[in-house]
């Protein structure tokens, strides 16, 4: 009865960290708003994603001060900036308004499939270093829209709380059924051994799950423009690699786990069962 019980609460413990180990990732990396501006990080040292922002920053400052060719004073500047450590926390500050629109229900006036981003930090930030005739800031907010064919304003609002439910759910349900499935057994080193099988199942998922992610950023993306297109694509790039290099952890994890119950196994064959 305890072998049947043990097994039970062994095969639980694999099914919940096979879940737990990628929906747990994708809780922290993608659907936390800091996970995703993190992983944005990436993004904003890419030449193409630079150049895009450097050429929207130099129009908005032609298009919002009274500066005559401010533009093109400005652009040079823009895109030394893009290429600065400021940029790239200026741009973690608009992976947070994408965050925003994806994982945020819109209002009745929004357009679902227009991304509009603040960039006031970033033209200011580039005005600042300018040297114009007379100093010149912008206290308004200036917006750029990101055409989103393929993806819809808060489409991911109620994917975003299953998958932190369930993240959680699997780690505790995970974690109970391991510990009673270690108490109960005759043979804990099988346990241990099956346990560790489960871990390396999950690595295995969530190396399948970096894959579908870029597929799928680049599916979604593949509508926009060149430059929007790219800023996906290297996000998703960035999110997808993370999760490889924690897959490849994990499945480390795994198979030390293994070995350890199949030595244990092997130690104590002789033994009495506990």
């Amino acid at each position: 009865m305890r072998s049947v019980a043990s097994g039970l609460f062994t095969v639980v413990a694999m099914i919940a960290v096979i879940i737990a180990v990628p929906s747990m990732w994708v809780s922290q990396r993608v659907v936390s708003t800091d996970g995703f501006a993190a992983s944005a990080g990436d993004a904003a040292r890419d030449s193409q994603v630079q150049d895009y922002f450097a050429e929207k920053v130099a129009a908005s400052v032609e298009e919002q001060t009274s500066v005559p060719l401010a533009g093109t004073v400005v652009e040079p500047l823009a895109r030394e900036y893009t290429r600065s450590d400021g940029f790239v926390q200026d741009f973690q500050e608009i992976a947070r308004q994408q965050h925003d629109w994806l994982f945020t229900a819109p209002g009745p006036e929004t357009d679902t499939h227009v991304m509009d981003v603040n960039v006031t930090p970033m033209v200011n930030r580039v005005l600042a270093s300018a040297n114009l005739p007379t100093e010149v800031t912008v206290d308004r907010p200036i917006y750029i829209g990101i055409d989103q064919h393929r993806l819809t304003a808060g489409s991911m609002e109620s994917t975003g709380r299953l998958v932190s439910a369930t993240s959680w759910t699997a780690v505790i349900v995970a974690a109970v059924a391991a510990i009673l499935a270690l108490l109960i057994a005759n043979r804990r080193s099988t346990v241990l051994a099956w346990l560790g099988v489960g871990v390396l199942l999950s690595a295995a998922g969530a190396f399948g799950i970096a894959q579908y992610i870029r597929w799928l950023a680049g599916d979604k993306a593949a509508d926009t423009d060149e430059a929007a297109r790219r800023t996906v694509e290297v996000v998703a790039d960035g999110v997808s690699s993370d999760l490889i290099r924690t897959s490849a952890i994990v499945g480390a994890v795994g198979v030390l786990v293994i070995v350890a119950g199949l030595l244990l196994r092997v130690v104590g064959g002789r033994q009495p069962r506990v």
